[in-house]
């Protein structure tokens, strides 16, 4: 039942859109003869139109719908058929169709195994500290400043503007 199922749906997709199609065009002719049948009468000719123009439209969005709606089942089966023949290629001679064998399952031989690789146990990972943030290293300013209208910070001796509040070597405040 299931063998070669890619293929089957995606002509299911195929068989599915040609009705829908078919379908959405029988109900826009439908409408379509309604509304031309009503322009006959005087009180009912703006229906007729209406008719004629929904009609229209019913048969195009139908089948518009009907065409892209089955692009998700056939890319299904393309998957499923694409899945099938990429199992058949890494598997070789060991691929196993399972319907063509009666009383076999795909998951037969699961619990005759061999047992696994005993795994060698790993040392302890130690937690990983957080990062300290690195202080900033000093600019390099002459011990004395040159001009004696510069703030002097008392931590690292750089030079500041006079109307610094912070110095910025390091930071420190300054009074």
């Amino acid at each position: 039942m299931f063998t070669n199922i890619g293929n089957k749906i995606r002509t299911l997709a195929k068989v599915l859109c040609i009705i829908g199609i078919v379908l959405a065009a029988l109900s826009g002719l439908i409408m379509m003869i309604s509304g031309i049948s009503m322009l006959g009468y005087s009180y009912t000719a703006g229906a007729g139109v209406a008719l004629i123009f929904g009609g229209i439209v019913s048969a195009a969005l139908g089948a518009l719908l009907a065409w892209v709606g089955s692009f998700v089942l056939y890319g299904y089966g393309q998957l499923i058929h694409s899945v099938q023949q990429i199992e058949k290629k890494v598997l070789g001679d060991e691929y196993q169709d399972f319907d063509k064998q009666p009383g076999v399952s795909p998951f037969s031989g699961m619990n005759n195994a061999a047992p696994a690789a005993p795994v060698a146990p790993v040392a302890p990972v130690q937690p990983i500290q957080p990062a300290q943030p690195e202080q900033p290293a000093a600019p390099e300013q002459p011990a004395q400043p040159e001009q004696s209208d510069v703030k002097v910070c008392p931590k690292c001796n750089c030079a500041n503007a006079p109307t610094a509040t912070f110095c910025v070597g390091c930071g420190n405040r300054l009074d």
